[in-house]
């Protein structure tokens, strides 16, 4: 493999092309560039045009980080009720639209982790 998982997961975590190297894989804050603006490797893999790891990512961070803090204070009586499910919801949305772009990082960086001859700098070339 010319690119190994450690490369992979340190240039797609710090929103890098994993192929390439190269900045550039985002359109918007919300969006993937359908191809690397570099190298030209497909980043979307789905249809609708994003991973759908992000939203169990973005469930387990705000469950973690957000519902389970706000939880033992409303237990613990520092924190009203409805306050706590307003800011629970609140926190949550916030959490998810702010770690967005990290979320396809990681969802990115999974994928080609896991399948680095995905990459076509890795694709093992046809001996025919």
């Amino acid at each position: 493999m010319k690119i190994e998982r450690g490369e992979i997961v340190i240039r797609s975590l710090t929103g890098r092309c994993p192929n390439c190297g190269e900045f550039g894989m985002f359109k918007t804050w919300f969006r993937l560039h359908k191809h690397c603006t570099h190298c030209e490797m497909q980043l979307e893999k789905e249809e609708s045009g994003f991973y759908f790891g992000t939203t169990s990512i973005g469930y387990v961070l705000a469950i973690l980080f957000i519902i389970i803090p706000v939880c033992i204070l409303v237990v613990k009586g520092l924190l009203g009720m409805w306050t706590g499910i307003s800011v629970g919801i609140i926190g949550s949305v916030i959490l998810c639209v702010l770690l967005y772009p990290f979320m396809l990082c990681w969802v990115i960086m999974t994928y080609f982790a896991v399948c680095p001859l995905e990459l076509p700098k890795n694709a093992q070339e046809d001996p025919t």
